[in-house]
């Protein structure tokens, strides 16, 4: 299992409130095919879709109207009180629900009246949610952030999924007043789980603003200031007003799909959000097991784009020409594989948000993120909604080819963005970043400390070497220089891997010569400060032994005065085939070391200085060792 998996299983604190989460989620979303049902929504001559719309812009209204004052709040007060409190009146606003749609209805018309009570259940929703969002972070430690979100959003999704199918059968039924109180109940177990959470255990922090007397107004602001001299916090919150933009746009129109394509009715209907749900969920336990193989930001370029891709299947599924049937199980792939898509965005925007937000301001960033978010949502149901519409439904195909070309525009924006940010070769960062999954996810790889590459400057990495991997997990290690290894000329001749070799601006050495051309070409990149990676002793070696130490090392290193830094490699398995070293698993483990002093070998010459620099590098390449590597084959005896 998953080391941070089980830990956070274990996590008394994050499991009350992964729990209260998940139950909340039910509750937000069964009430919905109830009041549908209430306002005879099957009729053919009313349209759906604005209906649809008009409860989704109500219930997150209030998230736009006070996300920053519900996020100053949880920065301000106990987190664990204020989402109790919002559990509590969420519930007793159930009680009274059935009563409330009624007397709206006659007071304010049946466009919009019947729906304004779910603006009271989204009001103490925004209240929740900043606080829960915050809490996450003082419960779990930072390398469990991405695992700890999945849960949650896999929670989430599968309490959605569970409500939709129930809602959708208690609507069916008539069962309306009965939904309402069974809505309640959700919120008061919601309660009872967040009421049993200590805050006293685990890392949690109380920061020096919490409680304080700060005007409430002067911290609001003070949270915008804060996101506004942070670029990076900014544009996650972009990516994430994106994706809500498009979630609502989808959301609302796929009751008028299903009515006018599918030929479906309310039981119908309430499936497809379960469908999302379970891609969400299953989206979401991917990312678990996944853990950190692969980076939030690539994580969410790539599931924008897959998202894209669903909504053209779901476009698809209208213009197809299809059969109702056909069309139907299009519609059902389409909204499975958004839902896997969009847990890898959400996921990775609010994990990356947690790391990045300091305590004292969390709750106000994630509470203009609700800001932010909702106000795309309301722009997307706004557009539906308010508008008196002729056919709308009939027209809802367009939609999800709209947010198709607006996912891919963005994606591609966000992968042109972290290109340009990695100040290397563009395609040598697309290929790495492939490898840094490959090698994280399937040879297991482990680092060890920190990466003590310079930043600037002449270097040379040398390491031990007892797998063709080796070169990559040193790549795969240091994200912000390029290593040039020295390697076997005879690989340039391979069809494929000199494609990437070159990428990798690696210098050929011919075996078995003294190849002067290699040695220049090296001593010419560390003279212009470049990163240069060899090991010391020349290839592969299963036993770590100084009878097989080579002097190209020292010899680079005293003549152009570059910084050496030792690299000890373990748990991975040797094998004739380089094909099966490629794509066997392995259980890599690397860690670097200080910078070796070789200030005492300056202005001497001679092979006996050479070769006593070189087993000075071999001693910090062997210090670096574990003292045992079960995991590996080729332990160093």
């Amino acid at each position: 299992m998953n080391p941070s998996l089980k830990a956070l299983l274990t996590n008394r604190n994050f499991l009350l409130l992964w729990c209260a989460y998940g139950v909340s989620a039910v509750g937000d979303h069964l009430s919905e095919m109830a009041i549908l049902a209430s306002q005879d929504a099957l009729n053919p001559d009313i349209d759906i879709t604005p209906m649809q719309a008009r409860m989704t812009f109500l219930f997150m209204l209030p998230f736009f109207l006070f996300g920053p004052l519900a996020g100053a709040i949880g920065d301000r007060f106990s987190r664990r009180r204020v989402m109790i409190l919002a559990d509590l009146a969420r519930a007793a606003v159930m009680v009274a629900f059935f009563i409330l749609v009624r007397s709206c209805a006659d007071v304010f018309g049946t466009d919009w009246g019947p729906f304004i009570p779910l603006a009271l259940i989204g009001m103490f929703a925004a209240l929740f949610g900043p606080s829960r969002q915050a809490m996450v972070p003082t419960l779990v430690k930072s390398d469990q952030l991405v695992p700890a979100n999945a849960m949650i959003s896999g929670l989430g999704m599968i309490g959605t999924m569970c409500a939709a199918l129930l809602s959708g059968e208690l609507a069916e039924r008539g069962y309306i007043r009965e939904a309402f109180n069974l809505d309640a109940c959700t919120f008061l177990l919601s309660a009872l789980c967040v009421f049993f959470i200590s805050t006293s255990r685990g890392p949690t922090r109380r920061d020096a603003t919490r409680g304080s007397a700060e005007p409430i107004v002067r911290s609001i602001v003070a949270g915008f200031r804060y996101i506004a001299t942070h670029r990076r916090v900014a544009e996650l919150i972009g990516i994430a007003v994106v994706f809500w933009f498009a979630g609502a746009a989808i959301r609302s129109i796929i009751p008028g799909i299903v009515k006018t394509e599918y030929a479906g009715g309310f039981v119908t209907m309430a499936r497809f959000p379960a469908w999302i749900g379970a891609g969400l969920a299953a989206g979401a336990v991917t990312v678990t097991m996944l853990g950190h193989a692969v980076r939030s930001e690539i994580a969410i370029t790539w599931s924008m784009y897959g998202i894209a891709m669903a909504m053209l299947a779901l476009a698809g599924s209208v213009f197809g020409g299809f059969s109702p049937g056909t069309a139907h199980l299009i519609g059902v792939f389409a909204a499975i594989m958004s839902g896997f898509f969009g847990a890898g965005v959400a996921v990775s925007y609010n994990s990356l948000l947690q790391r990045i937000v300091p305590d004292r301001f969390r709750a106000r960033v994630f509470g203009v993120v609700n800001l932010a978010t909702v106000g795309g949502l309301l722009l997307a149901t706004g557009v539906l909604a308010i508008p008196r519409w002729e056919n709308l439904d009939r027209w809802s195909g367009y939609v999800p080819l709209g947010v198709a070309l607006l996912l891919i525009v963005v994606a591609s924006l966000t992968l042109s963005v972290r290109l340009r940010r990695a100040r290397l070769p563009k395609l040598y960062v697309f290929y790495r970043n492939i490898v840094e999954f490959w090698a994280k996810f399937w040879y297991r790889m482990i680092r060890v400390g920190p990466c003590t590459i310079p930043r600037e400057g002449a270097v040379i990495v040398t390491a031990n070497h007892e797998c063709v991997i080796d070169p990559l997990l040193i790549h795969v290690c240091c994200n912000y220089r390029q290593p040039s290894f020295m390697i076997g000329a005879e690989y340039y001749n391979l069809p494929i891997a000199s494609h990437f070799i070159r990428v990798g601006q690696c210098i050929p050495v011919r075996r078995g010569e003294n190849d002067i051309g290699a040695t220049k070409e090296a001593m010419k990149r560390l003279r212009a400060g470049g990163a240069v990676g060899i090991f010391i002793q020349g290839g592969i070696r299963l036993n770590l032994e100084q009878d097989q130490l080579k002097n190209g090392v020292s010899m680079l290193a005293l003549r152009t005065g570059a910084t050496v830094i030792p690299a000890h490699i373990s748990g991975t398995r040797y094998n004739e085939s380089i094909v099966r070293m490629l794509f066997g698993r392995h259980h890599a483990r690397i860690r670097f070391g200080p910078p070796v002093d070789l200030s005492e070998f300056a202005g001497r010459k001679g092979q006996q200085v050479l070769n006593a620099a070189s087993e000075k590098i071999f001693d910090a390449v062997l210090a670096l060792a574990p003292p045992a590597d079960p995991a590996s084959g080729n332990a160093p005896k």
